[in-house]
């Protein structure tokens, strides 16, 4: 008997990684990898919104309810109807709590501003609640399949932060496309797979205006032989062997710089963003440009930014530099060859290099031979 009480309780907990490692697969896939600071929202609401859902199977059968959130049965001594209350009430109150969270999902300026703005907003949690529900658990069923399928191809995932107002998503989308282009990798537009544009409909059905910022209408996928790349508003998710996915996520870091994507998630990152974007679209003089990277760089340096935007914003800078020497871009398959005399100009230093090391080797065996000790 204690074997078995065992073996269910490992199976039980090997269940419960299970389903949360599909669940963050689900919400991966259904958004992309959002900013940061949003994050800790999404994840919140998502994981409540599945709460709301076993709540409601609650109020049918509490039973149902405890054993999915605790994997344990209800006690013979406990009262279920105390139970569907507590479920009840769950209901009730969990799509107000989304509701206000998903207000978090929007930029600071486009808040509802107002009791009566907001409380709109509040109350659309409950379809919002809903809808995210029902997709996540449906994701979480296609989420596997999409990871096994890239398995199979022995495809890695990597992803690219980036941020896109949905009016912009397909410009965006040629961006990216001409951008791969521009580093020798042809690609071909096509809806994303049914197993993703399914869900994305679904939840834009029930809160279009909770999730807007972070969903596409026409999810696109742009694929090559060797690569596909999913763009999502808040993700670029690069997927294909470890050479290609590396190569195509350089590629883009050196060609999708200045588009109507933003790379940095902070506001004060993104006026970066649009002065270094405005230098590189619209350049003056070389002189004149100088001294506003100059400017630029004095605020670089004042601001207080993670080391991941102020990254971003580093190289952006760099490739103006690049601009302005009038090299060519590095991931460019036009790119000029090394010269014919590189490999000699380098040997040349080696052979002299070589040539003291020798001399110095016999002026240190003389000394010995003359100071004998």
């Amino acid at each position: 008997m204690a074997i078995i009480q065992a073996l269910l309780a490992f199976l039980t907990r090997s269940a419960g990684k299970i389903l949360n490692t599909a669940f963050g697969w689900a919400t991966v896939m259904l958004f992309g990898q959002v900013p940061q600071e949003r994050q800790i929202y999404l994840s919140v609401i998502a994981f409540g919104s599945l709460a709301w859902i076993v709540a409601v199977a609650g109020i049918l059968e509490p039973s149902v309810a405890t054993f999915l959130i605790a994997f344990v049965t209800v006690p013979a001594w406990l009262d279920k109807r105390w139970i569907r209350l507590g479920m009840i009430a769950a209901v009730a109150v969990i799509p107000t709590l989304i509701g206000w969270l998903s207000t978090r999902l929007i930029d600071p300026s486009e808040r509802p501003r107002g009791a009566g703005p907001f409380a709109r907003m509040v109350l659309k949690g409950y379809p919002f609640t809903l809808g995210l529900a029902l997709t996540l658990i449906v994701m979480t069923i296609f989420a596997p399949v999409i990871r096994l399928r890239a398995l199979a191809r022995r495809w890695t995932i990597q992803h690219v932060p980036i941020i896109v107002k949905p009016e912009d998503y397909p410009d965006v989308v040629s961006d990216v496309q001409r951008a791969l282009r521009a580093g020798g990798l042809e690609t071909e537009p096509r809806p994303a797979s049914w197993m993703l544009r399914m869900p994305t409909k679904f939840l834009a059905l029930f809160a279009r205006s909770a999730v807007a910022p972070l969903m596409a209408d026409f999810l696109t996928t742009l694929v090559a032989p060797s690569i596909e790349v999913l763009v999502h508003p808040s993700d670029i998710v690069i997927m294909g062997r470890d050479f290609d996915a590396a190569r195509a996520r350089a590629i883009l870091a050196e060609h999708l710089t200045y588009t109507k994507a933003y790379l940095t998630w902070t506001k004060e990152a993104n006026q970066i963003e649009e002065q270094l974007g405005a230098l590189w679209r619209s350049p003056t003089s070389v002189a004149s440009t100088r001294r506003q990277l100059a400017e630029i760089d004095g605020q670089l340096r004042s601001l207080k930014l993670s080391y991941e935007e102020w990254e971003i914003l580093f190289r952006q800078r760099l490739l103006i530099d690049l601009q302005l020497s009038g090299a060519a871009p590095l991931m460019s398959p036009e790119a000029p060859p090394p010269a014919e005399s590189t490999p000699r100009a380098t040997a040349r230093p080696l052979a002299r290099a070589r040539r003291s090391f020798r001399a110095g080797l016999r002026a240190f065996a003389s000394a010995l031979s003359k100071h004998p000790s």
